[in-house]
């Protein structure tokens, strides 16, 4: 179990079935101490809410809200959908290549547009899902990109256990992140509440690959909270 979950989406996004506050009561009963809720941006439709990102202050006793968004690409030259009014309240933005993007293009030009994004946007914190099989990346030139940026990269578990990502895809992302010594982060990818938290599906690969403990920002708490503190000040401009 999580101790911290920085990948999860709620009604606010198309594909969540339940509200931010039960997220969090959840998160309470199972024991997690933080959840991001990183719904998606504008171009999968997510809702983006002022009063959420400006108002809501950890509405649930013994669990940190944290907030976030799941960006989107949007462009050829790295762009993303993250609105810059929302920049300075967000705790964490992820980035991910997803259906608004076309597939069939290739690894080459998918790989070019995630490190265009990263160079683009230097708030992006963690990029998503790399081992979708639908959108092929060179996994070594993208953790030498986030490595060289500070980003981490995502192992996702409901992708894995939902067997949405083969095992050996997987393991091959694993094995890079460790050779190239970029950060690695642990998510559950939640879009049902009994998703929350989950790492069983991931934790015996990166057991089987031997990444450095040191290298996995979700170990803890305080190393998931040292890392958004370090990344900070890329939102606040």
């Amino acid at each position: 179990m999580l101790a911290v979950d920085l990948h999860t989406h709620t009604l606010f996004s198309q594909c969540g079935v339940h509200t931010h506050l039960e997220v969090l009561e959840r998160a309470r009963s199972l024991g997690i101490q933080g959840v991001a809720i990183t719904d998606h941006g504008p171009a999968l439709q997510g809702r983006v809410s002022g009063p959420f990102f400006d108002r809501l202050r950890d509405p649930v006793e013994g669990v940190r809200l944290l907030k976030g968004m799941e960006c989107n690409l949007v462009g050829e030259d790295g762009e993303i959908d993250v609105p810059p009014p929302y920049l300075r309240f967000l705790d964490v933005v992820l980035l991910g290549i997803h259906y608004n993007t076309p597939s069939g293009l290739g690894s080459e030009i998918y790989t070019a547009r995630l490190i265009a994004a990263l160079a683009r946007n230097p708030a992006v914190d963690i990029l998503t899902h790399l081992n979708d099989p639908s959108y092929p990346v060179d996994f070594e030139a993208v953790a030498r990109a986030a490595l060289a940026t500070g980003a981490a990269i995502e192992l996702n578990n409901s992708k894995t256990a939902l067997q949405r990502s083969p095992d050996e895809l997987t393991r091959k992302l694993v094995r890079v992140v460790k050779e190239i010594g970029c950060r690695l982060v642990v998510t559950s990818d939640m879009h049902g509440i009994n998703e929350l938290g989950g790492d069983d599906a991931v934790r015996p690969l990166l057991t089987e690959v031997g990444v450095p403990a040191g290298q996995i920002l979700s170990r803890s708490a305080e190393a998931v909270y040292a890392f958004l503190d370090e990344r900070r000040h890329h939102k606040r401009g």
